[in-house]
């Protein structure tokens, strides 16, 4: 068996899932939303993170799992199955983790990784499972959003509605592009916000978690059909984009409608990206995520020198989210 089938083995059998919940299995989560679906059952996570989740608006039987959840800590191992575990901080909010998989019976090391922060923490591995973000996959991603422009945006009377994927990146955009201005949110994110002001016109919404919340969002708005719109896309997939794009287009002239890319503020880039991947020791690399980013990544990867096997999203034998 090659090291590659025995790390698809080590991941895609066994009693360990990870951002992923499937029937007979424990489901780590490594990040508030990265896990796509969270179906009820055995879970696994940072402490800060299952505490996290406690706020969020969970069915009975989620709060039963979650009553049930198992909380672990940074650098302190703990074993599922015939695995050894051990978190290590992504840096990113809400206990966001890495996981270090060992076999104890010995085989390849591997570091999972959904998001990263800039200070990741790194472990020494045999492979570094990593998915591919904009923020470093692009070649020459837009920049990070900032203050500067939500604030001007704002003082114009503009109406900004900034799409991101998760509760981790809605809590980083507010963190550090938010302060001193009013800004409510989608109900699935505010949860994870300190604070907001229900009629703002600055508001995080969700990329597709909910596929008419655009909709609704324009309905409430035609209540004041003149007032300028921006739009800001954070880390937006190709089909989003594709959608707004679509919907611009049928749209008055006369409608003012300001449309900008950005990238998650926080994240890790090209040069933290390097860093760590030297610091794991140069591991192998398995590469997953959307198609529109994984070949830009995987040729970055390969230029520093990293071994890199791809697997799409379509392709991860039921096992990434």
């Amino acid at each position: 068996m090659t090291d590659l089938a025995a790390v698809q083995q080590l991941l895609a059998k066994g009693r360990l899932s990870l951002d992923r919940c499937e029937r007979g299995r424990a489901t780590f989560l490594s990040h508030v939303h990265a896990a796509k679906a969270l179906v009820p059952g055995p879970w696994i996570g940072h402490r800060d993170l299952i505490y996290a989740l406690a706020l969020a608006n969970l069915s009975p039987e989620q709060r039963k799992s979650l009553a049930r959840a198992v909380l672990v800590d940074h650098g302190r191992e703990f074993g599922v199955g015939r695995l050894s575990l051990t978190t290590c901080p992504s840096g990113l909010p809400f206990g966001g983790s890495s996981l270090l998989l060992r076999q104890r019976a010995g085989g390849p090391t591997c570091m999972y990784t959904w998001a990263l922060a800039p200070d990741a923490a790194a472990a020494r591995c045999d492979w570094l499972l990593l998915r591919a973000q904009p923020e470093w996959a692009a070649p020459a991603p837009p920049p990070p959003l900032g203050p500067d422009a939500v604030a001007t945006l704002d003082a114009l009377g503009f109406e900004v509605l900034i799409f991101v994927d998760s509760g981790v990146c809605a809590r980083q955009v507010a963190d550090r592009c938010l302060a001193g201005l009013e800004h409510t949110a989608h109900p699935r994110f505010l949860p994870f916000l300190d604070g907001h002001t229900p009629r703002a016109r600055v508001r995080l919404w969700p990329h597709a978690s909910d596929p008419h919340a655009f909709d609704s969002f324009l309905k409430d708005r035609s209540k004041q059909p003149d007032a300028p719109l921006a739009l800001i896309l954070v880390d937006a997939p190709a089909a989003l984009r594709a959608g707004v794009e679509t919907w611009l287009k049928s749209q008055p002239a006369a409608r003012k409608v300001e449309l900008a890319a950005a990238t998650c503020p926080g994240r890790a880039g090209r040069g933290d990206l390097s860093r760590l991947w030297d610091a794991c020791g140069r591991p192998n690399v398995l590469l997953r995520g959307a198609p529109e980013w994984t070949a830009a990544a995987a040729a970055f990867l390969r230029d520093l020198g990293a071994r890199t096997e791809t697997q799409g999203d379509s392709d991860q034998l039921g096992l990434f989210a």
